[in-house]
């Protein structure tokens, strides 16, 4: 969100900015629950079946700021980890690749859905991408930290 642009080609987003969008926003995201004992044992029979957390206000809200900015429109150069899970292989948005693989350019509303989509928290994150050339590529992606974090611990 620092280096998507608004109209006047500046970040959406500043730092400053972040700390505000977390408070108004991570209630509705991440709601609390009641934590009696029936509450928390149905939490964990829940937890084994699907994710936590419903994540349509995390896309409502991440849409919204966004728009329709792709990758290639933003300010910096970037790369953003994901993970696909029907591939199932690491997919990296980078404005450097996109370049090269335009099958990447991935709307940044998607990519920051995608990242955050944490198992057991929120679901995986779905969607297509068209290519100039008709290209479809679909993508089934979680957060990058998953496959990021298992390389750490594997040297």
């Amino acid at each position: 969100m620092f280096t998507a642009p608004n109209e006047n080609n500046c970040p959406v987003f500043a730092a400053k900015d972040i700390k505000d969008f977390y408070f108004d926003n991570c209630p509705k995201i991440l709601p609390q629950t009641n934590n009696s004992l029936f509450s928390q044992t149905r939490k964990a029979i829940k937890a084994l079946s699907r994710p936590k957390y419903d994540r349509k206000y995390l896309r409502e809200v991440v849409k919204e700021d966004l728009g329709e900015t792709k990758l290639h429109q933003t300010l910096t150069n970037i790369a953003i980890p994901t993970f696909d899970i029907k591939t199932p292989q690491p997919t990296i948005f980078s404005t450097y690749e996109v370049n090269y693989k335009p099958t990447l350019d991935a709307l940044l509303s998607d990519i920051c859905i995608a990242t955050s989509a944490a198992p057991t928290y929120l679901s995986a994150h779905s969607f297509k991408i068209k290519d100039p050339t008709g290209t479809v590529r679909e993508f089934n992606l979680i957060d990058g930290g998953v496959v990021a974090n298992n390389l750490l611990f594997q040297f």
